[in-house]
């Protein structure tokens, strides 16, 4: 930025980081300098428009340098703010867990469909890889009777998605579990109805080619199986015959290897399945009936 002896009002500072951060080619480099500031002085974007002359101390001053220094190593927005947004709800982030992304939006939205079409009364689901519990909060925001487990490895990603349930009130929704779905059998096997999971599925030769933001600061164990991106979905496929009552699995699926894990379907016991696209018109959501 600049001198640290610089006497800095609200507005050249957001004016001197944009600069900073359209050289260094971050994303949407003025809100990025709107959000980190409005961070530092415990506000929002709007009233930083109402105190541009706003003059800085020292100590926010040095605050913001630190977290734009962050932002232009690539550290994520989301992380430095501590907070993200996903399906119009509030969730914490931090590095234990992956940012919740719109694409898996298409994922709870194609769970909640099959509410009207199929369920009569609320199911149990079971919400494979939770990590910071987007998918079964959203899902028990939505859906207030259903019945969610939801399992991850990670202690340190439990932790964040029980927080993400008492900040949106759906506690008494969901039965948080410790669970290794390569050693245990399913939590609940006997009562599960619809499995959904959006699990690692980069490959390990794909891991080196993601953005810097992805690869070198979000969790790599939620990132890739350390194989071929097709290891999760072999097994979440070989467990559906663990779950007598299971009547539909919503898996979210690899952007660049759809047709790979269409192709695994021919060795398990599946029925139907349909495809889901995104906004982009690639195959998002793999969905099988059972």
């Amino acid at each position: 930025m600049s001198p640290p002896n610089q006497t800095w009002t609200v507005l050249s500072i957001l004016n001197t980081t944009s600069d900073y951060f359209n050289k260094l080619a971050v994303e949407n480099p003025r809100l990025n300098a709107e959000r980190l500031l409005a961070r530092v002085l415990k506000s929002d974007r709007l009233q930083l428009y109402l105190q541009f002359d706003r003059i800085l101390n020292n100590h926010e001053v040095d605050e913001y340098r630190m977290l734009v220094r962050r932002r232009a190593n690539h550290e994520p927005l989301q992380y430095l703010m501590g907070e993200t947004e996903f399906m119009g709800l509030p969730y914490k982030v931090n590095p234990s867990v992956l940012i919740p992304r719109p694409e898996t939006e298409i994922l709870v939205e194609s769970v909640l469909a099959l509410r009207d079409q199929y369920f009569q009364k609320a199911p149990v689901l079971w919400d494979i890889g939770t990590g910071s519990g987007c998918i079964a909060i959203s899902l028990a925001h939505l859906w207030p009777d259903i019945r969610i487990v939801a399992s991850d490895i990670s202690d340190q990603a439990l932790i964040v998605a029980e927080e993400n349930a008492r900040l949106n009130h759906v506690c008494d929704s969901i039965m948080f579990v410790k669970h290794d779905i390569f050693r245990e059998e399913p939590p609940d096997k006997n009562n599960i109805e619809i499995i959904v999971s959006n699990p690692p599925y980069i490959s390990q030769e794909e891991l080196s080619t993601l953005a810097k933001e992805v690869r070198d600061h979000e969790p790599v164990i939620a990132l890739t199986d350390a194989g071929d991106g097709l290891v999760f979905y072999r097994r979440i496929l070989e467990l559906i015959e663990h779950c007598s009552k299971c009547k539909f699995v919503l898996l979210e699926m690899s952007g660049t290897q759809p047709d790979a894990l269409i192709a695994l379907l021919k060795d398990y016991p599946v029925n139907r399945f349909s495809t889901i696209p995104d906004l982009n018109g690639h195959k998002r959501v793999l969905k099988l009936e059972l």
